[in-house]
């Protein structure tokens, strides 16, 4: 590893479960996708006569999935896509979902023998143990492995090391798999400390340069402010989120201002306000003198107009938005590691107040290096979404597996993410999607078809399990909602991605899978309100001059210690080595 950090490590285990099926126990049993240039818009067509799933039981499946609506009877009768699946599988596919109450309900059904042959349901990691142990679900590794040539995705996948380690950590049985686990990983990495710059503000008070040393902005900041504009603009959550700060100016010189937070983001499992090192162990930096000296230029710059005086009282989507959108600000951070942002933020933060607006008005900017290079920021870059189960109540465990073995596969990958053999089918167009979707009330845009799309990706990307291991395969999906995105869309994601691309391999340091089992002991999370509270008090006094960054920074250090700062860290560290142990394999 790095050495420097920042991230936030823990486990981000939002354990959702899925069950289903109505019958009875007795039926259970002991790269990149392809480049073809083919755009055919022929749906899958079933196996020949007497061979695979058309010589299998014609069953009815109910599959139910969160959040949808089946309100639109005729649409949902002539959906293409269902109607593909069902072909391929020789099954009748019936959809089940809802919103409210639907989470209770799903596990209702469970306990009463009525539950859909497989759906999701977001609850704790520790209903998973209960399920198991009540016997309600079944093990679907062991339909699996008696029959690998019938469902080699499912076994390749049930088989790799990684999701042996989740097995383990629900189970405690690497060979006892229950669910299908939904793995959720952006096609891009998601991270912070990359700031957006007002290109004529950037023109008049730094000759149109982008800085790219932590000297190089806190000159154009001050710069900034002396010409009347309010240098830069975190999002900071009104001083309850030094996320973006500590990824701009702490990171890149070696320190991390956050507190220590073992939590999980939409960066997956990253442990903020420590440093690591290549032997892995995390030293909490928050109150060392690295981290004074970026608290001192934060105060520098709050005195001089490079930060807005209003920070902790304005708030970032609605003021520092508009504020920035009628050029009174000069930079920004919103978390533009992630390309998407970008395009989000000039729609909604500069198209709304510049109708005439063009891309080329705003920059994106680089992560900032410090005397050492870039800052490192660890991530595991995942984090566990969903998990499917088969309950026992199930009649045809094996034909749902089935269904789940096509879906799995690059061909049924293809009908969500409307691909053909993974290549994007341009053929198909808006029309074919917007039929599609419309009695689904759907419209997300990173897969067109909404179900089925959180089964393996928990993003709803395209997930190639046919040429790759589960876990690259997941934590490396591929993402076509460019294909087909707006032209404006598109372009202002590509103008990000060309920014990002040139530095983000220097910045990102991958964390192995493992960290995404660690658990810390109860104690810990008092600990972390308590260095939270610490946090939050004493550095909103150094910025705004309340205590004095060379005379106070004692007091902060001492507050730290008494609030169990070095136990913490302990405790971090021995979870680390505890989870490397247990899951590294």
């Amino acid at each position: 590893m790095k050495k420097t950090l920042s991230l936030i490590l823990a486990l981000l285990m939002t354990a959702a479960l899925l069950a289903g099926c109505g019958g009875g126990k007795d039926g259970q049993k002991d790269d990149q996708p392809g480049q073809s240039q083919d755009n055919d818009t022929s749906t899958p067509s079933a196996p020949a006569e007497g061979e695979g799933n058309a010589a299998r039981k014609h069953v009815k499946v109910r599959f139910a999935q969160f959040g949808n609506n089946l309100d639109d009877a005729d649409g949902y009768a002539n959906d293409p896509i269902r109607a593909a699946i069902a072909e391929a599988v020789n099954i009748d596919l019936e959809y089940d979902t809802g919103t409210e109450g639907f989470d209770d309900r799903m596990e209702t059904e469970l306990y009463t023998g009525g539950a859909a042959d497989l759906f999701p349901t977001w609850g704790q990691s520790d209903k998973i143990a209960s399920y198991i142990e009540n016997e309600l679900v079944v093990n679907i590794g062991d339909i699996v492995n008696a029959e690998p040539d019938r469902y080699p995705t499912l076994h390749k996948m049930i088989n790799s090391a990684e999701y042996k380690a989740y097995n383990k950590l629900y189970t405690g049985d690497e060979n006892a798999a229950y669910a299908i686990y939904s793995i959720a990983a952006f096609a891009d990495p998601s991270f912070g400390g990359v700031p957006v710059y007002n290109q004529h503000i950037l023109d008049a008070v730094n000759g149109g340069k982008v800085p790219g040393t932590v000297d190089e902005f806190l000159a154009y900041c001050e710069a900034a402010g002396a010409g009347g504009y309010v240098g830069w603009w975190p999002r900071n959550d009104k001083l309850t989120n030094w996320g973006e700060i500590d990824a701009t100016l702490g990171l890149p010189q070696g320190t991390s201002i956050q507190y220590p937070n073992v939590g999980g983001s939409m960066s997956g499992v990253v442990l903020s306000g420590q440093l690591g090192t290549d032997s892995e162990h995390w030293t909490i930096s928050a109150t060392s003198e690295a981290s004074q000296n970026v608290v001192r230029q934060l105060s520098q710059l709050h005195k001089n107009g490079g930060l807005d005086p209003s920070i902790g009282i304005k708030g970032d989507f609605d003021d520092a938005y508009s504020d920035f959108g009628t050029s009174k600000i000069g930079a920004v951070n919103f978390g533009f590691g992630y390309p998407g942002q970008f395009r989000d933020f000039y729609k909604s933060a500069w198209l709304a107040a510049n109708p005439d607006a063009v891309i080329d008005d705003l920059t994106v900017g680089t992560a900032l290096k410090g005397a050492d290079g870039y800052g490192a920021i660890y991530q595991t870059g995942t984090w566990v979404n969903s998990h499917y189960f088969i309950p026992y109540s199930c009649k045809d465990p094996d034909r749902v597996l089935d269904l789940v073995e096509f879906v799995a596969s690059n061909a049924g990958q293809d009908l969500l993410h409307n691909c053909v053999n993974g290549q994007y089918n341009t053929a198909a167009g808006a029309d074919y999607w917007k039929s599609v979707d419309e009695p689904y009330g759907y419209g997300d845009g990173r897969c067109k078809y909404v179900w089925f799309s959180y089964m393996f990706s928990g993003v709803e990307y395209y997930a190639d399990f046919e040429n790759n291991d589960w876990w690259e395969a997941v934590a490396n999906p591929v993402d076509f909602s460019n294909n087909w995105a707006t032209e404006e869309d598109a372009a202002l994601v590509n103008r990000a991605q060309e920014s990002i691309s040139t530095f983000v391999d220097d910045v990102i340091t991958p964390l192995p899978a493992y960290y995404n089992m660690i658990a810390l002991p109860a104690e810990a999370t008092e600990i972390i309100n308590k260095l939270k509270t610490v946090t939050d008090e004493y550095l909103t006094q150094f910025l705004g001059g309340q205590l004095d960054v060379e005379n106070d920074w004692a007091l902060y250090a001492a507050a730290y210690e008494d609030a169990g700062a070095a136990g913490l860290e302990q405790m971090i560290n021995d979870a680390v080595a505890t989870a490397r142990t247990t899951y590294g394999g």
